[in-house]
């Protein structure tokens, strides 16, 4: 069925199909005419395109065999997480009988067993859904079994465990095309390397959340990554890349508005807040303007969010103790309807791109 096979297959199966048939309605509308030999030629191409997708993808999903797939997937999800919960569980009940060896044989084989069980159900093209699972249940291995071997063997907290962690999610989802694992490692390669830049400051290094600007450049390297290395980001990776570098940099920015001067001397507070909210404003914008042209939903939506989110933060600034309380919301619902307006055009702008 559809749900078996990437996305990506599935795809373009669609799209050829519709080009057919598209193509189909224009010959009956006097559109365009084709050469016999033409017809013949496409038609072959077409159908050689389409017999080489994996499974014959373009084939017919029925509506019934769909929902008997989501169904499953809820399944596998739910058995799949009593399954992990059991064995955590169970390894609580028995761990202070075991010795020390065979503890951390425990903790070390658990991951590498999930990592093979992933590998093996890339390997043969289960259902995406369901190797995401598998990656993703090795990965909360992998990070439980590095947080206990750390506390069996009373090693202190370092900022280290962060690039471990993120080198980990990046390889197992580049091996096995799990975006949302992708996600994680570059959040988790981002927070270490403000960890590094705390550090040799003489800060503690899990105090990135209130030093978000040591984000900053690590989200600006992510975003361009698609630009600069190419080769990194085969697939729809791109997407990941950018929005994790555009998610991380409006955040940081967000925090820097409520954490105070972090930055200019001697500024009053409110006025330093200001300026990253327009910042912030103006960095959501291009974002906006950036997805319309690539054509990429997700990215608009984040853009759009983010620029909602520092345009009611100023408006409240600017209105809330000038006018009365009825008066401002009745504006912010006339800036909201305004601002949806807009949002539909450049969703209907990005679709079109998409579609080019």
């Amino acid at each position: 069925m559809a749900d078996d096979f990437p996305p990506a297959d599935w795809d373009r199966a669609q799209r050829i199909r519709q080009f057919q048939a598209e193509l189909t309605q224009l010959e009956q509308e006097g559109g365009i005419t084709l050469t016999s030999e033409q017809q013949v030629r496409l038609a072959n191409h077409l159908n050689r395109l389409l017999s080489s997708l994996p499974g014959q993808a373009g084939g017919d999903a029925p509506d019934a065999s769909r929902r008997v797939s989501w169904g499953m997937k809820v399944a596998a999800l739910l058995g799949g997480a009593a399954l992990f919960a059991a064995l955590v569980l169970f390894l609580h009940r028995i761990w202070g009988y075991l010795p020390l060896s065979a503890q951390v044989l425990l903790l070390t084989a658990v991951p590498l067993v999930l990592l093979a069980a992933t590998g093996l159900a890339s390997a043969r093209r289960v259902d995406r859904y369901y190797v995401s699972l598998l990656a993703l249940a090795t990965a909360a291995a992998w990070v439980a079994e590095l947080n206990a071997v750390g506390m069996v063997l009373n090693l202190q907290a370092s900022p280290h465990v962060l690039l471990v962690w993120g080198l980990f999610f990046a390889l197992v989802a580049y091996a096995c095309e799990v975006r949302l694992l992708l996600s994680a490692g570059l959040v988790l390669l981002a927070v270490y390397s403000a960890a590094l830049i705390l550090a040799a400051q003489g800060w503690h290094w899990d105090a990135f959340i209130h030093n978000s600007q040591y984000l900053l450049p690590a989200a600006v390297v992510l975003y361009a990554v698609p630009w600069f290395a190419p080769r990194l980001v085969p697939g729809d990776f791109d997407r990941v890349y950018r929005l994790c570098g555009a998610g991380l940099g409006l955040l940081a920015i967000l925090l820097l508005s409520t954490a105070g001067d972090l930055c200019c001397g001697g500024l009053a507070p409110d006025l330093v807040a200001a300026g990253y909210q327009t910042a912030g404003l103006l960095i959501s914008a291009g974002v906006i303007t950036h997805a319309v042209r690539l054509g990429w939903k997700g990215l608009l939506n984040l853009g759009s969010m983010a620029f909602l989110v520092f345009l009611f933060i100023r408006l409240h600034a600017w209105w809330w103790h000038l006018m009365p309380k009825y008066l401002f919301f009745f504006l912010i619902g006339l800036t909201a309807m305004g601002l949806l307006l807009v949002f539909r055009r450049l969703h209907a702008r990005s679709a079109k791109g998409a579609s080019l």
